[in-house]
């Protein structure tokens, strides 16, 4: 039995055992040219010209070589896979995410771990990813910080999902949705007296600044003269089923609104099914438009209404892939992605979308 950092198994029957010294003797290359180019450090200089690489690729292939990833992490530094720091496991966003990179990632022999927690820092610091996809940088106190020392100090391809940092080392991925909750402000404002917001987090007291998502709706609300604008804000427990219940409570109440802009994607999904319980119609009893893309196999009653990126999952997953697979030292790239309407059953822009249509206003 082979073993040591160059050992690898044979997917053929059970001979012995192949080794990376097996393909580098059938390639005519050394070890340490076979070992970068299968260990996916192929773009640097090491490993040889494209047409050695392509030999060792086809000498690992014809002897069914499969590298080993406990001995490769050693090696590396590396862990093999990418790790998405999520902040709400249960959001069809974070599922419909974690599913798309998984897609992505599974062909290039990459796994994929959720970090469905706030500790991301304390996690990431002790164990290495080929990537790692940080989604709550923003709402970290000393965020940006932690992300720094994280790059300068981890061998993990970070991919910074945030509106406060440029790429330093690191990539960043800036998809602000300010403007985008201004614009459906307005859109809203202009057809009812009264808009409110349905969201996770209560506006904060004293000194203390609200999250930015938050803030750019309180600040719409001041420009239209509308207030006082805390009082717009309808807070819930962070959880779709949290989300259900305080709904169903809102909307059979006296002071039942007219029209609602959904902090997430998910709180938009429970607030459609309230308002399909208690027999209220949309858009007609109630318009709904969500900040954030809707998953399509989230919906149950037509197309939501909302404000989001045209084919965000697969955009991220591809960078993401792509700073697992590039391990050279690069300054990082910045990818914008910009926010526009998607109009569904639940406003009156596309109170026409028949629920066959639904397909059109949820990106792929």
């Amino acid at each position: 039995m082979s073993t040591g950092t160059g050992s690898g198994r044979s997917a053929r029957g059970r001979g012995r055992t192949t080794t990376l010294a097996d393909v580098a003797r059938r390639a005519g290359v050394s070890i340490a040219t076979a070992s970068f180019v299968l260990s996916g450090r192929g773009g640097l200089r090491s490993a040889g010209s494209p047409r050695t690489k392509e030999r060792v690729r086809a000498a690992a292939e014809e002897l069914g070589y499969v590298p080993n990833r406990h001995a490769q992490a050693m090696r590396t530094g590396r862990g093999g896979g990418i790790v998405l720091a999520l902040s709400a496991l249960g959001d069809p966003w974070g599922v419909s995410l974690t599913r798309q990179v998984r897609a992505t990632a599974l062909p290039h022999d990459l796994s994929t771990l959720v970090l469905a927690d706030e500790r991301w820092f304390e996690y990431l610091q002790g164990a290495s990813a080929d990537a790692a996809l940080i989604t709550s940088i923003d709402l970290t106190p000393d965020g940006p910080s932690l992300t720094r020392r994280l790059a300068a100090g981890s061998h993990s391809g970070i991919v910074a999902f945030t509106a406060q940092m440029e790429p330093e080392g690191f990539d960043v991925i800036a998809s602000t949705p300010f403007a985008a909750m201004r614009e459906a402000y307005a859109l809203l404002r202009c057809r009812h007296p009264v808009v409110h917001l349905l969201a996770p987090h209560p506006v904060p007291v004293g000194d203390e600044p609200p999250r930015p998502r938050l803030g750019s709706f309180l600040d719409a609300a001041r420009e239209h003269g509308d207030g006082p604008p805390e009082r717009l804000v309808r807070t819930t427990e962070a959880g779709d089923r949290a989300t259900y219940l305080s709904a169903l409570d809102w909307l059979a109440g006296p002071d039942r609104p007219a029209a609602v802009i959904c902090y997430t994607g998910y709180q938009a999904i429970a607030l459609q099914r309230a308002a399909d319980r208690i027999g209220l119609r949309t858009p007609e009893d109630l318009e709904i438009i969500s900040i954030g893309d809707v998953p399509e196999e989230s919906l149950y009653f037509g197309a939501i209404s909302y404000f989001g990126v045209q084919d965000v999952f697969s955009r991220i997953a591809e960078v993401v892939v792509d700073r697992a697979r590039d391990r050279t030292d690069r300054p990082g790239a910045l990818h914008t992605f910009e926010w526009e309407f998607f109009p569904g059953c639940t406003s009156r822009d596309g109170a026409g979308i028949a629920d066959g249509d639904a397909d059109a206003a949820v990106p792929s």
